[in-house]
């Protein structure tokens, strides 16, 4: 899988927000301090290229749209994060949370939850 920079998913994240947009439409949801327009305009053409989006022309615009959608890009980011960083296992990862501390008790017992119930599937 490709990966985007962090300008790419600073636009993506707009992308899959609004769901289709015109350049100007994107512009105006990306936070401050905003790129220039044609920065934003040649990161949609990257985009394009890498096949994270494709568009439409609409008279003399280009209307922009996902082809892969957040949640799909963020698990195959994960399955990345944990093959590089966690030997491949998403336990070790969990457990690097937990050893720091960075899970309250409500997020802990919600995945007990999930382990219990994935269980009794």
């Amino acid at each position: 899988m490709k990966v985007l920079t962090k300008a790419e998913e600073q636009v993506m994240l707009v992308v899959w927000e609004l769901e289709q947009g015109f350049l100007k439409d994107i512009m105006e949801q990306i936070p401050e301090p905003r790129p220039h327009s044609n920065t934003v305009a040649t990161i949609l053409k990257i985009l394009v290229e890498k096949e994270f989006v494709t568009y439409e022309v609409q008279g003399r615009n280009n209307l922009y749209k996902p082809l892969i959608s957040k949640s799909d890009y963020g698990n195959k980011s994960v399955k990345q994060l944990v093959k590089g960083y966690f030997e491949g296992s998403p336990a070790k990862l969990v457990s690097q949370f937990v050893s720091d501390n960075q899970l309250s008790q409500e997020e802990l017992e919600n995945l007990l939850k999930l382990i219990k119930d994935a269980q009794n599937k």
